[in-house]
């Protein structure tokens, strides 16, 4: 009987350390649960809670290092990213993952200026799953597309398995096809080549996708005139950063007709921000002296010498327009450049002033936002005349979302905290954007309203997080104690 007794005894016991057992395993946090919540954040745009979030797992999880890598990646850090890929790499990461960091080691080495590292790093992946390799051969693509291998991009684009590719990625390939196509067949109409895919959307993959146009930019440009078409084209391409594509547009325009001179001009600025200094210089002073009267040519490469670091060109060049009696917003513009780049903001703000005097009615409210912009920028003057323009600018354009934008930095700087406030939330009506609810954040917490400051602050960081705006927000939510 004892014995028994025993026995039902030890078997609750255990029944009981089972259940508890059971209970505490049920209960435990899951630190993949918490990865996926980080996941969560970061496919919603929420990258500094989603970047907390994984940073609690770095020393659980090597997943949460890789995907730390991706925000930082994302936020433009890349030192801090490159070490926590090297670190997830480290603690070990599946195939699939292990391609994901390589494919985002190349795309900081791009980030950093080094598109030949970004190429041999890419070029690493020698074997990986489908859906990898299919963006590594994008991102080569890409790279051949930027530096003028059009024939090889084209043969990737044609050839990539686009049903191993999420949407954005296939309608990227329709893109280029369309671009490439219209390259190759000036003289026929290319219509936008859309792929289809059935791949759900891969937040993670989102940050590598090459830029893009939309399909009406591209379509407006593809059923424009012909003579035009190579013109809004070579635009486009510029746009987009893919400058010996521009090149190549620039090139069909016929230098004879109504089109020729702005494509020599475009042609121009394309070699300067390709690093070909020269051969822009020389084709703008070309063009300066065949086209003596027009003055925005002039001004145009007194810009362009400022940009080279030539000041004394800059100014001889000016100097040279003043002597011909030519006079109107583009030569003041320069000469405020000019001014700017040798830091003389006297005469700078004398020259806006000057272009905002002979500019036509039609256009003054554009260079009074270039006036106030000024202002705002350099600090220079900005709660006397600054306020002035941007007011001014405000008066002209009062829908405009960048003039109001300024107009609300500079009130706040200047301590009128309700205007500032007023023309804050009115060029965020206006469809303003990361300055503006950055002014916005700052103004409601210089009023006490923190709640709603560090939202919009925290919105600024998330909306803009390469930007030299996210640092501002983040730098105002430290001093906040956030």
């Amino acid at each position: 009987m004892i014995s028994s007794h025993r026995r039902q005894l030890a078997a609750w016991s255990i029944s009981i350390l089972i259940t508890g057992i059971a209970g505490w395993l049920a209960l435990r946090p899951d630190p993949y649960d918490a990865l996926r919540q980080g996941d969560t954040l970061f496919a919603a745009g929420h990258y500094r809670a989603a970047l907390n979030q994984y940073a609690a797992l770095a020393n659980v999880l090597s997943e949460a290092d890789l995907r730390r890598g991706i925000v930082l990646t994302v936020r433009g850090e890349t030192d801090l990213a490159r070490r926590a890929f090297a670190a997830a790499i480290q603690t070990g990461l599946r195939p699939a993952e292990y391609q994901l960091a390589v494919l985002y080691l190349g795309q900081i080495a791009l980030l950093e200026g080094d598109p030949a590292t970004a190429r041999r790093t890419w070029q690493t992946l020698t074997t990986c799953l489908p859906n990898r390799c299919a963006i590594r051969d994008l991102l080569l693509a890409d790279d051949d597309l930027r530096s003028g291998r059009f024939d090889a991009a084209f043969a990737v684009y044609q050839s990539v398995a686009t049903d191993q590719l999420p949407a954005g990625w296939a309608a990227m390939v329709g893109e280029r096809l369309t671009l490439l196509n219209a390259l190759h067949n000036p003289n026929h109409e290319t219509p936008v080549n859309l792929r289809a895919s059935v791949v759900p959307a891969d937040p993670f993959l989102r940050p590598l996708l090459p830029p893009q146009a939309s399909s009406e930019t591209l379509s407006t440009a593809l059923i424009a005139d012909p003579a035009a078409r190579p013109q809004l084209l070579g635009q486009l391409a510029l746009e987009l950063g893919y400058d010996h594509l521009a090149l190549a547009f620039f090139a069909q325009v016929d230098p004879a007709g109504a089109h020729g001179l702005s494509a020599t001009i475009y042609q121009a600025y394309a070699h300067l921000r390709l690093g070909n200094q020269q051969q822009g210089i020389v084709q703008l002073e070309q063009l300066a002296a065949a086209h003596p009267d027009d003055v925005r040519i002039g001004a145009l490469l007194a810009v362009a010498y400022i940009r080279t670091g030539d000041l004394a060109a800059a100014a001889a060049r000016l100097q040279q327009i003043q002597a011909q009696h030519h006079t109107g917003p583009a030569i003041a513009l320069a000469q405020a450049g000019l001014a700017f780049a040798q830091r003389d903001f006297v005469a700078a703000a004398d020259a806006y002033e000057q272009a905002v005097i002979t500019a036509s009615p039609d256009e003054r409210g554009r260079y009074l936002t270039l006036a106030a912009r000024f202002h705002l920028d350099s600090g220079f003057e900005r709660c006397s005349s600054g306020i002035l323009a941007a007011q001014a600018a405000v008066n002209n354009l009062p829908t405009d979302p960048e003039a109001l934008t300024i107009l609300a930095g500079t009130r706040y700087y200047c301590g009128d905290m309700r205007g500032a406030l007023a023309a804050a939330d009115a060029a965020l009506t206006a469809g303003g954007g990361v300055e503006a609810r950055f002014y916005y954040g700052l103004i409601l917490c210089a009023q006490g309203d923190l709640s709603r400051g560090r939202a919009a602050l925290e919105a600024v960081a998330d909306q803009a997080p390469a930007s030299i705006w996210r640092q501002r927000a983040e730098t105002a939510l430290e001093l906040l104690g956030t």
